[in-house]
């Protein structure tokens, strides 16, 4: 009975894994001379190091930078840029998204102005099955951080100037229905759940905060990192805390 090709090559590839794992092992214990010999030869190579160990340092460090600045300039250029405007109903000029493709849930529409750079990992859902056409606006020069997601259902307003940095989550709406017997049949959130989110001009929200629905950050305020915003922050104002309070006026 002839063999097949495919089968003899896996068990070939098998018996050459127990080969190997068995000549490492007896590496390992040093059963015989040249397992010895082996077994010394590559202690004595772990405190190898390359000669001139700065110059080869920054010769491979600044490659390594510069092959990263390529790939991901390329990757913006040829499919980041031209996918996000796509899908966005517009987007300004010097449009930056970092490392990776954002997550983008729903058919609402999104806004972007000039110079907004979008962290890695972003996440925006523009769908809840509530509003016809939920909208998220980003106004210009805008930092929206790693690993962050804007939830609309509604309405999110992002101003001038603000900064967002990573890890933050801003919502319109609950996500789900309060009622157990509606999240039961994966119901959508009713109107009730729902209040637009403002946020105005140079406002910076700290990494990891949530601001929840209803709320309007004021201009030029600082949300502080960790907080839970469930209730409007005026103008120059610090706020911090969960729930976020007012404590410090600028």
């Amino acid at each position: 009975m002839e063999i097949p090709f495919c089968h003899f090559g896996y068990h070939t590839k098998i018996q050459v894994r127990k080969m190997f794992r068995q000549l490492i092992l007896n590496i390992k214990l040093r059963k015989k001379w040249y397992h010895r010999a082996l077994y010394d030869t590559a202690f004595k190579l772990r405190g190898v190091r390359l000669p001139f160990p700065c110059v080869f340092g920054a010769l491979f460090f600044n490659l390594h930078n510069l092959w990263l600045i390529f790939w991901r300039r390329t990757k913006q250029f040829l499919f980041y840029d031209p996918m996000f405007r796509y899908r966005c109903s517009s987007v300004g000029k010097s449009l930056y998204i970092e490392v990776n493709f954002p997550l983008i849930l729903g058919y609402g529409s999104i806004f972007v102005g000039d110079n907004v750079k979008i962290g890695g990992n972003a996440t925006f859902i523009v769908s809840y099955k509530t509003n016809p056409n939920p909208t998220i606006s980003i106004g210009n020069d805008v930092y929206i951080g790693y690993a962050s997601v804007l939830s609309c259902a509604d309405s999110i307003s992002i101003g001038n100037r603000v900064l967002i940095a990573e890890g933050c989550s801003i919502y319109d709406n609950n996500n789900h229905p309060i009622d157990p017997e509606a999240r039961a049949k994966n119901e959508p959130v009713g109107q009730k759940d729902i209040a637009p989110v403002v946020i105005e001009d140079d406002a910076w929200i700290g990494a990891h905060s949530i601001i929840l629905k209803g709320v309007t950050v004021g201009r030029g305020s600082v949300v502080a990192t960790g907080s839970v915003v469930t209730k409007d922050v005026p103008a120059m104002t610090v706020a911090a805390g969960n729930p976020a309070k007012v404590v410090k006026k600028l």
